[in-house]
């Protein structure tokens, strides 16, 4: 489901798409992922042309604690959401 992973130093963004091969966006995978990570206490933004993009923009005093408890949370959900 993740289509490319893209950014610079902190702000990163993970784009998501239903077929790998052809990039179709995937909006409905990504408001669902969204709106399980607010869930879980992540706040994330989406973005893209097409609303298929998870943005992460830390701030760059993050500590690597907390870095590492949002990208667990991320990590949790996206499987819950693929399975």
């Amino acid at each position: 489901m993740i289509g490319d992973v893209r950014g610079r130093g902190l702000m990163q963004a993970v784009e998501l798409v239903s077929d790998r091969d052809a990039k179709t966006p995937d909006a409905a995978v990504t408001a669902a992922l969204n709106a399980a990570c607010h869930k879980a206490g992540l706040l994330t933004l989406t973005c893209g042309t097409f609303g298929n993009v998870i943005r992460f923009l830390p701030p760059l005093v993050i500590s690597d604690e907390l870095l590492d408890e949002g990208l667990t949370i991320f990590e949790s959900v996206l499987a819950d959401t693929a399975a």
